[in-house]
């Protein structure tokens, strides 16, 4: 009788114990609920029951960006927040506190004094940002002051920029909330984490206190991105785009470098630019990245693909001359001039010496149906959506003879550089390439969780045979024609500049003053490795043409580019 006894005592108790883990479980889901939402009836019930409720934010950890090669380009350091208790009038030997911290931390005495001096009915903040090798040091100051129950210190995390304004209107910047806000810093918000997770403590003079710690956003949970750039490529566009700028003073430069095997952006300068570890002191503009967020008309850029497609699709032969005759054409009510008369003139002296009058005439066979296929193969029709903001191109209607006609020498068409640049990609190899700018995103344990593969978009954009001529006849362009400052004594390069005057809305017409110049090609013509276009919006000078302005700066990028890479020159062979 007594065993059996034992056994239901064993039993109820068994209940018991089951019934209160039960509870508990059910207890801890709903503290656990209100750490992720304040509003549900039981965190109103506790703040109710409270004297005061205070969130408090704790910073999370961002991942780094670096570069092709593993260099960071924007990392997260240790830092320290000093905090003061809301009633700053309880802070002992306050004297003491201010010099001392002052003397640490380089921060004057007399703004210390003033941010304690302003109190709140939060926590004060009383430094940011400071140096966490220093934070023992201010703990050993807080406690000989007695201020253990006054002061206290928050670890957290400072974005910085290693490089200064190195990629800077790609890498964009990150908030003072630890979230990206322009740039790929915004893009990869997803991958990269930071920020702040809130906590809060409920405060109750005879309770003492309630501390609900986040669940989300701990530390494991951000990601590596390694980007295409390469940091030694991009010191080579920044330093012509500084040259650019110091000769020519435009309004804008924009310079891209892609690899033909891959489609990775290398390298992408722009100007202005700016210093992401200061971005408030630059002004919105500077921190465009204006080689996808504007468009431009591409001038001349665009004659060698509307002469592609009329030979690939037959309607004109590479024995195909046209005559030029004064030099001048008329466009429905407007005149279209070339630079000086050219008279008759085969179909790759048109491109060599950048003809308008010859351009028109052979586009005039194209249809809109011929255009919109053209502009489907190029992709120059749509934008990539790899960048923030970035542009779509804006095509005229096509329903309109003369808008075609103007198209083909790029008036009335406007895109990006990165459309551009991706465009003459194909005319090197046949093919469209999907652009990269992120090539890989590394876990907190070190694993690939995206590698960016190849893809190709098209992968024939014109016939062999016209690829052939195409390449032929853009390194004459630069050997002889309107490119030859373009022209390098160690390697081949295709390529084709452009000048396209801008439309002035006040006047309604095309500015005589305002232009922008391009030079657009691939290296070594050979066995082209890479394609680039340089882009300066409105220089200041004389002979304003992308074979002056921009030409001559394409033969230092090929150069120095292909000799960065090892490349053996193929013209010495």
């Amino acid at each position: 009788m007594e065993r059996g006894f034992r056994r239901k005592f064993d039993r109820k108790l068994g209940f018991v114990f089951s019934l209160f883990l039960l509870l508990l479980f059910f207890v801890l889901i709903r503290i656990l609920d209100l750490q992720v939402t304040r509003d549900s009836d039981i965190a109103r019930k506790i703040e109710e029951n409270f004297d005061r409720v205070i969130s408090i934010k704790i910073p999370l950890y961002r991942g780094s960006i670096q570069d092709a090669n593993g260099r960071e380009l924007a990392l997260s350091v240790p830092t320290v927040t000093v905090y003061a208790h809301p009633d700053t009038s309880r802070i002992r030997n306050k004297e003491a506190f201010i010099t001392g911290l002052s003397r640490i931390t380089g921060i004057p005495a007399e703004e210390i004094r003033k941010r304690i001096r302003a109190g709140s009915n939060r926590p004060v903040r009383i430094l940011a940002g400071v140096d966490r090798e220093l934070k023992d040091e201010i703990r050993r100051l807080i406690r000989s002051t007695g201020n253990t129950s006054y002061v206290g210190l928050q670890e957290g995390y400072r974005r910085v920029y290693p490089n200064g304004s190195l990629a800077s209107n790609t890498l964009g910047f990150v908030g003072t909330d630890g979230i990206g806000l322009e740039g790929m810093e915004y893009a990869l918000n997803r991958y990269l984490g930071g920020g702040f997770s809130k906590a809060l403590i409920y405060l109750n003079g005879g309770l003492g206190k309630i501390y609900l710690h986040p669940l989300k956003g701990l530390l494991g949970e951000e990601k590596d991105v390694l980007l295409t750039i390469d940091t030694g490529v991009q010191n080579i566009l920044e330093k012509i785009r500084d040259d650019i700028v110091r000769k020519w003073k435009p309004k804008k430069v924009s310079i891209i470098l892609l690899d033909l095997s891959n489609g990775d952006i290398l390298g992408l300068a722009t100007y202005p630019y700016f210093d992401p570890n200061r971005f408030l002191r630059y002004p919105p503009d500077h921190r465009r990245n204006f080689a996808v967020t504007d468009v431009f008309e591409p001038g001349s850029i665009m004659k060698p693909f509307f002469i592609g497609y009329a030979l690939d699709k037959g309607y004109v032969s590479p024995r195909f001359s046209v005559d030029t005759g004064k030099g001048r054409i008329k466009v429905y009510n407007r005149y279209v001039r070339d630079l000086r008369r050219l008279g008759r003139i085969s179909l790759r002296e048109v491109l060599v010496h950048s003809s308008n009058v010859g351009t028109i005439k052979v586009a005039s066979f194209l249809s809109k149906r011929d255009v919109e296929d053209l502009l489907e193969r190029f992709h120059m029709n749509r934008r990539f959506g790899i960048f923030p903001g970035e542009a779509n191109p804006q095509i005229p209607d096509l329903d309109y003879p003369a808008n075609i006609l103007y198209s083909s020498i790029g008036q009335g068409i406007a895109m990006n550089t990165l459309n551009i640049a991706v465009a003459f990609g194909g005319l090197a190899t046949g093919r469209i390439l999907k652009p990269h700018i992120i090539k890989e995103v590394i876990s907190s344990e070190g694993k690939a969780l995206y590698r960016a593969e190849e893809e190709i978009l098209r992968d024939r954009v014109f016939s062999e045979r016209t690829l052939r001529w195409l390449r032929k006849t853009l390194t004459q362009v630069v050997e002889r024609g309107t490119g030859k400052e373009a022209r390098s004594r160690f390697f081949t390069i295709a390529g084709k500049t452009g000048t396209s005057q801008k439309f002035d809305l006040k006047l309604g017409k095309y500015s005589k003053d305002k232009v922008v110049t391009y030079f657009a090609g691939f290296f070594p013509a050979s066995d082209p490795r890479f394609v680039a276009v340089i882009v300066v919006d409105e220089p200041k000078g004389k002979r304003l043409y992308g074979g002056v302005v921009s030409a001559p700066y394409f033969r230092r990028l090929a150069e120095q580019v292909a000799f960065y890479f090892g490349l053996k020159p193929d013209k010495l062979k």
